[in-house]
């Protein structure tokens, strides 16, 4: 998303005008002055909400310490909202006087400049309905438009108070979900009323509540997409609220050189029109792709050639009076992989298919075809384990015990928890010896993305048959790195972190749900960057 103004980002989401401020009601005429009876109260009426009500808390283990967090609810200001959090260090790590929040750092805005995580921007809010994020607001040059009782990203035993700002949800919504850093909350409140005071910093200037309020002018509000991924090569499908991206590898649709569809390329051509059917009617954009073997015009030309193959095919498949068909060959112009190996230029061989329409109905997942086997990694150092037993993550003498012993449905989605529980190992190991899980330092968006393994977030991948489901996602903006775009996971921001002996540390990360599921498989994957690991028979359970 592009850096845009207060108003600019408010008038797309049609939150222009200011929403009222619920006042008392009088009854019609002029009161009588002399009445001085206190007015009847019906009992059936609910009390009015409390700004200052803590409405849900959360511990959050993290940097050999944890943090109680204490959530106030969402208090309406025209059109923005605030979040209150209260922080207390209820543990503190060996030798220090305070928790280091830096798993609380993210990005809220890139601001045209070089990933600078804000500090407390991992702090969000979901719309599961509406299939949006809210990131905090900030000023133009990326600074968070908030307030904190602390100078730094510290919280003392003493305790802190900081303060976010959010778009308002549109009239109607009454409470959204809020993602911490290991956890994800739902239903947090959005209420009227005074947004509650911080106290400053010692030695600083209070700010008061109208100064932070002007500063918010960049207030994100984010569809979130979702994407799965056929891993025997068939079918790849992205979905978001705007549109449906689906991915078709060229190999199982063609064979080398050519631009005639192969018998077998029957059935993925039906399973991708099946799930453009799911979907009201609009322009589907067909595009071929090819890896930088061989002249780049004759690249040019088969992917043309191949793109309107494809297009003849899905004629005769779905309603070209519903769904207009345009066809394009980009050639080898855009991978989304280096070109350096058999295997990447396989996923560069490809078809992509993008409806640009208005989602109506999920696509169901295919859940036939075979787990593929665990790849360990290259050096051998991956781990497959039952997800309740979980397996042990050794390092610098410090021991983790990784497992998932379920995942929730919670507001339509799935909310994944992986623990590591910290066993043995020097007290002062807790400084110097973090667990990782990391995802890596690819994305499955491809090499056009600014993903690295510092901002990527933890994303492991669900398995259901042979289908791969990525954590939902959204598009943050323009990268720093020139015709490259920044993609960000609805998830932790962090991937690795420090504990206590004895100490649990969470991870989470959502995605959409999979109605009757019963369980399923969490793994993240060999990619450069991680030390793969696969958790199997997860239990899906109500939450």
């Amino acid at each position: 998303m592009d850096t845009v103004s207060r108003r600019q980002t408010l008038a797309m989401l049609g939150l222009g005008a200011a929403l009222p401020v619920l006042a008392a009601c009088q009854p019609d005429g002029d009161p009588d002055p002399g009445d001085t009876s206190t007015p009847e109260v019906s009992e059936d009426e609910p009390p009015p909400a409390d700004p200052e009500e803590v409405v849900a808390s959360r511990s959050v283990v993290t940097e050999g310490g944890s943090i109680e967090v204490a959530i106030l609810p969402l208090v309406r200001a025209d059109d923005l909202c605030v979040l209150t959090l209260d922080l207390v260090a209820t543990a503190l790590p060996e030798g220090e006087d305070a928790v280091l929040a830096r798993r609380f750092s993210g990005d809220a805005t890139l601001a045209g400049r070089s990933v600078a995580p804000e500090d407390w921007a991992a702090v969000r809010l979901v719309d599961p309905e509406g299939a949006r994020i809210r990131l905090p607001a900030s000023t133009q040059d990326g600074s968070l438009a908030s307030r904190a009782s602390v100078a730094f990203q510290e919280v003392p035993k003493e305790g802190a108070r900081v303060q976010l700002i959010y778009a308002a949800p549109e009239s109607g919504i009454e409470q959204l979900g809020l993602l911490l850093p290991g956890w994800y909350v739902p239903g947090i409140p959005v209420i009227d009323g005074e947004v509650p005071e911080v106290p400053p910093p010692p030695d600083a200037e209070p700010l008061e509540t109208a100064g932070m309020l002007g500063m918010a002018e960049v207030i994100p509000v984010l569809p979130l997409e979702g994407y799965t991924r056929q891993l025997d090569g068939g079918v790849g499908v992205i979905e978001s609220i705007e549109k449906v991206e689906i991915q078709l590898a060229g190999d199982v649709l063609f064979d080398s050189s050519s631009a005639e569809l192969r018998p077998e390329a029957g059935e993925i051509l039906d399973a991708a029109a099946a799930n453009i059917a799911g979907y009201e009617e609009g322009a589907v954009d067909i595009v071929g792709h090819t890896d930088d073997v061989g002249p780049s015009a004759e690249n040019l030309a088969l992917s043309q050639a191949r793109a309107e193959s494809v297009a003849r095919a899905l004629s005769t498949r779905i309603d070209p009076s519903l769904y207009s068909l345009r066809t394009q060959g980009l050639g080898e112009s855009s991978p989304v992989a280096p070109n350096t190996s058999d295997a990447n230029r396989q996923l560069n061989r490809r078809v992509t298919l993008t409806l640009t329409s208005q989602k109506i109905q999920q696509a169901e997942v295919d859940t036939s075809g075979d787990v593929p086997p665990f790849d360990d990694g290259i050096l051998g150092d991956g781990t497959e384990a039952d997800a309740r037993e979980g397996f042990e993550r050794e390092d610098g003498g410090v021991s983790y015990r990784i497992t998932a012993p379920s995942m929730l449905r919670v507001d339509g989605l799935l909310v994944l928890t992986v623990t590591a529980q910290r066993s043995g190992g020097p007290a002062d190991a807790a400084q110097t010896q973090p667990v990782d899980l990391g995802a890596g330092v690819h994305s499955y968006r491809g090499d056009d993305t600014g993903y690295s393994s510092t901002f990527a977030g933890f994303a492991p991948r669900l398995l259901l048959g042979s289908t791969a489901i990525y954590p939902l996602d959204y598009l943050l903006g323009e990268s720093a790195i020139e015709g490259s775009t920044e993609w960000r996971n609805a998830t932790d921001t962090a991937t690795s972190d420090r504990a206590a002996d004895g100490d649990t540390l969470q991870f989470t990360a959502l995605y959409r749900d999979q109605p009757g599921v019963a369980s399923l498989i969490v793994e993240q994957p060999s990619v450069l960057g991680t030390v793969p690991f696969r958790l199997n028979d997860v239990a899906v359970e109500d939450a």
